[in-house]
This record gives structure tokens, sequence and C-alpha cells, in this order.
């Protein structure tokens, strides 16, 4: 039986109150003995001997003494936002840590962004570019973990170009007086390398831009569903929101793969992908440094070991390894990895030139 959320705060609540009251009446493990006392000072007059003190035992200090009740949970709004409340990754790290989590309901990906940069967000679940953005612009974050598959590599993935079935529109240059709908300047997916792939064929991708008409639609899912409804010409979006999330939920009958030429339900497709982007740096998921360091090194060991669809099943966070959303595209799980692999997410930054860069 998958557990739910409201549940689960009230049981910590609980808990946190039950806790509380242990320690004011037991030591750490809830054991009702007395503290142990300094024994009475012996008198060894009669054995001619001198008086001595019996050491006193003091109790250890408590390694969450400084952790904070709450931690402040967001993620960059891939999704209509009503599905992105459905993740299960806050749960598991609030379940596993004992601490309240206050889901951030983020508008777009500037919300999460700020955030960090003012500490209201202690836990944020961006996309490579985000990341990037927020550490130029003075976030103290720390990478918790990485997408990854279950033999512990990076899950990459990469940004398509739809197009309605039958355009005429080909390749990035056909782009050309076209409606484009992107995702959000501060997409990686959505807006970062399909930018890149617009001024490689002479095409100004900024939002002020004459050479294309630029459409933010705010989410993957959003960006994709225009070009189908006819808002935009063509639009770009993560892989895996086009080739099954939009074709499980309904949403999408079918989809060309020109590229590959590998379709699905071709019969009744809807959208044409007509490029593909190289592989980008798996999303991330980042910790405040204004944490204390013990809570620091307790969320990277949840985060990569814990946060995933084997032990979210196990666990009744999730039905199935095939319905678990612990983010906003399937994945395995986080693993860990540094800051340095996001070293090339800020060179093709420095390329394009984009102004979320400068920060």
């Amino acid at each position: 039986m998958i557990r739910r959320h409201a549940r689960r705060t009230a049981l910590l609540a609980s808990l946190a109150s039950l806790a509380v009251l242990a320690a004011a009446c037991g030591n750490d493990d809830g054991d009702s003995t007395p503290a142990t006392t300094a024994a009475p000072a012996t008198t060894a007059a009669a054995a001619g001997g001198t008086t001595t003190a019996a050491p006193t035992t003091t109790a250890a200090p408590d390694p969450k003494a400084d952790w904070p009740k709450t931690l402040r949970f967001a993620a960059v709004p891939a999704e209509n936002a009503e599905d992105i409340s459905q993740y299960v990754t806050h749960e598991i790290i609030s379940d596993e840590l004992g601490i309240e989590m206050e889901f951030v309901q983020a508008a777009d990906y500037a919300g999460v962004i700020e955030g960090t940069i003012a500490e209201r967000v202690d836990i944020g679940a961006f996309g490579p570019f985000s990341y990037v953005i927020a550490s130029l612009a003075g976030a103290d974050i720390d990478l918790a973990g990485v997408w990854g598959d279950e033999d512990g590599n990076p899950d990459d993935y990469r940004s398509y170009l739809v197009v309605p079935v039958g355009s005429d529109i080909r390749k990035p240059a056909d782009l050309a007086g076209k409606k484009v709908c992107f995702v959000d300047p501060g997409s990686t997916s959505g807006y970062l390398f399909p930018s890149a792939a617009l001024l490689a064929v002479d095409l100004d991708p900024s939002e002020t831009s004459t050479d294309i008409t630029p459409i933010f639609a705010g989410g993957h899912d959003s960006s994709a569903l225009a070009v189908k409804n006819g808002d935009c010409d063509a639009g770009f979006a993560y892989d895996t929101m086009i080739t099954s999330q939009l074709i499980e939920d309904g949403s999408l009958a079918g989809v060309i793969d020109s590229v590959e030429d590998e379709n699905v339900n071709p019969d009744a497709a809807e959208l044409d992908i007509i490029w593909k982007s190289t592989p980008i740096a798996a999303p991330p998921l980042a910790i405040g440094k204004w944490l204390p360091q013990s809570l620091q090194d307790a969320l990277k060991d949840v985060v990569t070991t814990k946060v995933n669809v084997d032990y979210a099943v196990a666990n009744g966070y999730c039905e199935s390894v095939d319905n678990c959303p612990l983010s906003d595209g399937p994945f395995w799980g986080y693993i860990a990895e540094t800051d340095a692999y996001f070293d090339g997410i800020r060179e093709l930054c420095r390329l394009t030139g984009s102004p979320k860069c400068k920060l």
C-alpha cells in the first residue's frame, strides 16, 4: 500500500513530540534507567589512603541537536505543477532523517534558483543548466547526487525538436520566421542546447529574437503539447517526455522519430522528432551548504543509497519500478558525483553567450 504524505507528516510530528518527551525522561536509547551519577567519595582513612572522587559520566552530545526541524524542498517545473507534488524523493528523505519536509512549489526555474541563493530552499531538484546558473549567481550549494542507473553510471538524456506530422520544417535552419516553443530560459534541454543548435545555423535564439518568434511554455510537456495543438510551429523538450511520458498519460497518441526511424504508434502519430542534441549531463539534486555538516553528510548518504526505485518499491513509496516518480523523468536513482561533472555545461554556457550565465 503506497504511503500517503499527510499520514507521514502527522506521524513525524507525533514522533518528534515523543522524542522530546523521551529526551526529558531517559537517555538517547529510550531507556528509562536514570543517568549515571558520580559515586560518593571513598573515605580511605581507615586504610591509610587518600580520599578520591569517582569519575563522573557525561552524556555524549546529540549529533542531531543543531538540525532544523523542517527542510524546504523545491524542484524545477518540468511538468504541470500538480504532477511535481507526486514525486517521492522528498518523502523518502523526510522519513529516513526524521525531519519534516516542506514542499516549495516553484512557478518557474528562476523560483528554485532564487530560492537557493536566498537560502529559502534547502534541497533543490535542478536541471544541469539551472544548477550551473544558481552556482554562478552565488548559491552556496553542493551536489547530493545526479540521476544514475543501477550500475552507478550517470543517466544522461537529450533535447528533441518536434514538429507536427507533415510539417515542412525538417531541421533547425528551417525554424527561421517560425513560432518556436522553448521550455524556460533556465532549462538545459528546453533552451540551452536548443540555443546552441540555432546559433550553429545563424539564428538568434534569444528572448528578443527577430529571427524566430520564441515562446516559453513553462514546462516540457507544455512545449510539446503546444506544437500538437498548433500554438507553436516547432518546440523543444527532453527525450522521454516525447517518447514515453506524454504517450503513457494519453496526451499524445503517437510519435514519428524521423532521426532514428523508431516510431511509437506511427499510424496515430501527432508529432515528428526531427533533431536530437548530443547527450546532456544528468540532472542533479543539490543541498545547501548552510545546513549543519552532519546533516549534509546524512543527506548525501540517504540520497545515494535510498532514493532509488528499488528501495522506493520495496518500502511502499511506489507501486512498481515502472511507476515510481522520483523526479521529472524516468531514472533508477541518484548516484554520487562531483561539481566538475558540470564543467561541460559551463563551457556551453560560455559559448552560447546566454545572459543567464552572467548572473
